[in-house]
């Protein structure tokens, strides 16, 4: 649902308003009526409607008080008013339309359809940076940070081919390098764990997308060749998981 406010102190044209909407437009929600400069500023500070009625001369003051009140403008205005003269005026704060009372029912929906228009294409844009977002931040999760006593490193997990104990410190392998980290492997298997690292041995973390095979002797055969041992307890676990992928 379209959710709008009326923002009108005539309580004729509110009224008229109000029921043109309901009875013609039957996507939109009107979630307040206000009829004056203060209680509308209030209002839009706390609330944020998609589309706003709002009419040039109000209690208090006019529409202008209003939206030079406020922060930000994040809902697109219908301004509604007798007065052509405004009209001018109102461009500068982007509205979508302009309608003149009294309203005409097929000018209202004329109006609100080149709203609609606008409305479905903003909305496409806030899904589409909502993906992006949501791409970065599975990415960022993709990446640990790596501290060691004289750099900082961005590893990519999916790049990680085991992690090694050594004592307090934790030894990474990648296909090409090592990198030793001042935390110890409890550490790094608490994060770890949520993507496809299996705690094999009390000193060694592997990634299973790297294992070849497991052999009777409990020993890990990885796809670079390296031999990683295998905890008794651990093998069938192991081999359950590797046989569910």
């Amino acid at each position: 649902m379209i959710k709008a406010v009326i923002i009108e102190d005539e309580f004729n044209a509110l009224n008229t308003l109000d029921k043109l909407i309901k009875y013609t437009q039957k996507d939109i929600e009107v979630i307040a009526k206000i009829d004056n400069v203060a209680d509308a500023i209030l209002f839009l500070k706390e609330q944020t409607p998609d589309l706003v009625f709002l009419d040039i001369e109000l209690i208090g003051g006019n529409a202008f008080q209003i939206l030079e009140a406020l922060d930000s403008i994040a809902f697109k205005i219908i301004f509604t008013t007798a007065y052509d003269e405004f009209a001018i005026k109102a461009i500068k704060f982007d509205t979508i339309d302009y309608l003149l009372k009294p309203i005409d029912s097929e000018e209202l929906t004329q109006c609100i359809n080149r709203f609609r228009v606008a409305f479905k294409k903003e909305q496409v844009y806030k899904n589409a940076i909502d993906k992006v977002s949501e791409i970065n931040e599975k990415e960022i999760q993709k990446t640990l940070l790596i501290k060691t006593a004289d750099a900082q490193y961005f590893l990519q997990i999916k790049d990680i081919v085991r992690c090694q104990s050594d004592g307090a410190y934790t030894i990474f392998h990648t296909a090409d390098k090592k990198i030793m980290s001042a935390r110890n492997l409890k550490y790094y298997e608490n994060i770890l764990s949520e993507h496809t690292f299996v705690r094999v041995h009390q000193s060694h973390l592997v990634n299973i997308k790297y294992i070849k095979t497991i052999t009777t002797n409990n020993i890990v055969c990885l796809t670079n060749d390296e031999k990683i041992p295998v905890a008794t307890r651990k093998k069938s676990y192991l081999k359950q998981l590797l046989d569910s992928l």
